[in-house]
């Protein structure tokens, strides 16, 4: 695995960030939704709305994957908005990697790092979504020790309706 450095994100990575969250939904997501929104997401306004949720608080800040100067990949996590959620349970909000870092342990340690910060803020269980059809990320998830709980919801993502199924794990089973 390349030397990764995993920090925080501040108002200064917007851009950074803004640019890994759009090229890995281009490449993850291409096939899953349609190509008219993947080919009009625009780095501009995704890191003016990063840089404005990370400076205003509205949101725990990112952990990032730098390898030298490049970020590779970031995840986010906060306690889960789930209507059946208890406070105790984090979600991992964001798990995104540039596609040449796939598969390099970068993502592990992503993971590994929102699965901290949770446990950190006294969570001791998580969730997370995924595209019922990104098995990609499902496997993944899996590996992690996640497993779906049987929730599914529907997204309107541009004009499409998409499926999401939840997986859930508690931490002693996610390491």
């Amino acid at each position: 695995m390349p030397a990764v450095e995993i920090r925080r994100a501040t108002e200064n990575d917007a851009h950074d960030l803004a640019r890994v969250h759009v090229q890995a939904w281009k490449w993850a997501y291409r096939g899953l939704m349609p190509d008219s929104l993947l080919d009009g997401l625009d780095v501009e306004r995704r890191a003016a709305g990063w840089k404005r949720m990370i400076h205003e608080g509205l949101v725990p800040q990112p952990h990032l994957a730098v390898i030298g100067s490049t970020v590779a990949g970031f995840s986010h996590a906060a306690t889960s908005g789930d209507d059946d959620a208890d406070p105790q349970v984090g979600e991992v909000t964001a798990l995104y990697l540039a596609e040449e870092f796939v598969g390099t342990g970068v993502g592990r340690r992503l993971w590994e790092a929102a699965l901290d910060q949770l446990r950190e803020t006294g969570h001791t269980a998580l969730s997370v979504w995924v595209l019922d059809s990104n098995h990609r990320g499902r496997n993944f998830y899996e590996r992690m020790g996640m497993v779906p709980d049987g929730a599914t919801k529907q997204e309107l993502i541009g004009d499409s309706t998409l499926t999401e199924v939840r997986y859930r794990s508690s931490f002693r089973d996610a390491d």
